[in-house]
């Protein structure tokens, strides 16, 4: 409070699952409940007091299940101001998306603990179906020659060089726009063998004939690129890189020219930089896109993709270092993330997001121009998934000190 005598601040006690407010007295060095008196079991954070010191403010989930109610949905997508004038930006509930090839769909993976496997919603944001349910897939890739054959890596995401993910392909059938089913059947295809370690971030080639992914099957993470359909049973696996190294995250340029992928074999010994590469299908080219100028052996760029003409990059980075203090935050992967493009020259780096939550996992829209009149958005929406009002609590306050 104003009077400097009492403090509002947001913490978890350890008898509890939510975070609430309560007033800490500098005087007595005592504590007392605001909140967990009156919605005890809903988390309440980010407390601030009014200029006069008579009225305590907070940040509460509202979602339908509160007696006030509140929003209750989370829409597919949701727009997102754009700082550059010809580029539409859009929001998506989920992670790894990637376009069809008319980008009429999306797919994407909703969660990764609880609601896991592989989703794909309207492009419009009008109706969602499910592919995989109950396994844990992540990092989507469309083939650019069909429409409904998708890429994904299953197993455990974050893992050593060692543990079992693979890559698989998935062929569905084309789903009912107008029906009610929420699931599509589909075929899944492993295209790599479960002793060869850790597989995945697959990229496919503008003609549809060739994967690129990465895989830890020396005990190094490196690239390889296999046939998109039989993979490595009955097909050939070709290195495409090596070295002590982490060479991960490719994609290919719908040119077909080149790969970009991101890498820490500038400084093999750090696992948390990385830069830029790109290199040549066959292997020949290899060069990094120098990104960050001074802090060039600081820089975390991951996350890459090719706009449609494979002129420009669009990544996740840290160049703007942490834009807000994130002790109050929720738990993320990277809450430095926040997108940026650049030419393949490393020249024109521009900025798109500006936040302290992270922004990750981006993709390039494959059709023309987005009408953002007839996207299924923000108030009106009823399609989207149900608000839970549940988070990640940040590691310092769920750890034993």
């Amino acid at each position: 409070m104003h009077n400097g005598k009492r403090i509002a601040v947001a913490t978890r006690r350890r008898e509890t699952n939510f975070r609430h407010v309560e007033f800490f007295d500098a005087d007595t060095g005592t504590f007392s409940p605001v909140t967990s008196t009156v919605n005890p079991d809903f988390h309440h954070y980010n407390p601030f007091v009014s200029p006069d010191s008579e009225f305590l403010g907070y940040h509460r989930f509202c979602g339908e299940s509160t007696q006030w109610g509140g929003e209750s949905i989370i829409p597919h997508l949701e727009p997102v101001n754009s700082p550059i004038t010809h580029l539409g930006m859009l929001r998506l509930h989920g992670s790894f998306p990637t376009f069809s090839p008319d980008a009429d769909l999306v797919a994407l993976n909703p969660d990764f603990e609880g609601n896991t496997g592989v989703k794909i919603i309207k492009s419009n944001g009008s109706k969602s179906w499910t592919l995989i349910k109950g396994r844990t897939a992540f990092y989507n890739s469309w083939i650019p020659t069909e429409r409904h054959v998708i890429y994904t890596s299953i197993g455990p995401i974050f893992q050593s060089a060692k543990a079992t993910v693979q890559i698989a392909r998935i062929e569905f059938d084309p789903p009912d726009h107008n029906g009610d089913k929420e699931d599509i059947p589909c075929t899944v295809k492993i295209l790599t063998r479960e002793d060869t370690g850790n597989n995945a971030f697959a990229s496919c080639s503008p003609d549809g004939k060739s994967l690129v992914f990465r895989s830890g099957r020396t005990g190094h993470r490196n690239l390889y690129i296999v046939d998109a359909v039989n993979g490595e049973f009955n097909g050939e696996i070709r290195r495409l890189t090596e070295g002590p190294c982490i060479d991960t995250m490719p994609s290919w340029s719908p040119k077909g020219d080149l790969i970009a992928f991101s890498s820490n074999r500038h400084k093999p010994e750090d696992a948390a930089v990385f830069s830029i590469y790109v290199i040549k299908p066959d292997g020949s080219g290899l060069q990094r896109i120098h990104v960050a100028g001074d802090d060039v052996d600081r820089e975390r760029i991951n996350h890459m993709c090719f706009s449609n003409d494979g002129e420009w990059l669009l990544f996740t980075a840290n160049l703007g270092g942490v834009t807000a203090e994130p002790v109050s935050f929720p738990n993320q992967f990277q809450p430095y993330g926040d997108l940026y493009t650049v030419r393949l020259d490393g020249s024109g780096l521009t900025r798109l997001t500006w936040n302290g939550y992270e922004n990750g996992t981006p993709t390039w829209h494959t059709g023309d121009d987005v009408d953002l009149g007839h996207l299924r958005l923000g108030e009106a929406c009823e399609v989207g998934d149900k608000l839970k009002g549940q988070f990640d609590e940040p590691l310092w306050i769920s750890c034993n000190i």
